[in-house]
């Protein structure tokens, strides 16, 4: 822990990549009381290069900004920022869909409508690069 942060704050930075801005807000104002910092874009273009440029200790990636590409935009963010863990958020419940997301390198899956009570176990389970249960099994 550095000396200036609370117990539960860590060092580094995230990046969320979502198209909807009330959910982006929502995981900034969540996240930032963990992190050093919490950058949001909107775009497929914008998360690339921001990945690029700020090297994020975790990336948040809505699976709608992969437009049917999950496993090339993941393959591209580790070329970009090969440290970073992504975890991608889903509208979809399919077991399949989540298979292929952890298949293609995301370090887990997070469906949107049990965000709030997956996600923290999600980015613990990321940064300590432990796969995790699928979504929904608690």
């Amino acid at each position: 822990m550095l000396p200036d942060q609370s117990p539960g704050r860590r060092p580094g930075s995230v990046l969320v990549a979502c198209g909807h801005q009330r959910m982006s807000e929502g995981l900034r104002d969540w996240l930032q009381a963990s992190f050093d910092g919490v950058f949001l874009v909107a775009d497929r273009a914008s998360l690339l290069a921001g990945a690029r440029r700020l090297q994020p200790t975790l990336v948040l990636v809505d699976l709608a900004l992969a437009a049917g590409r999950l496993e090339a935009l993941l393959a591209e963010l580790r070329s970009l920022a090969p440290h970073s863990r992504a975890l991608v958020l889903s509208d979809h419940d399919d077991a399949r869909a989540d298979a292929a997301a952890l298949a293609a390198g995301a370090a887990g899956v997070v469906h949107k409508a049990t965000l709030a009570a997956d996600l923290g176990g999600a980015v613990e389970r990321a940064l300590a690069n432990r796969p995790g249960p699928p979504p929904g099994a608690r």
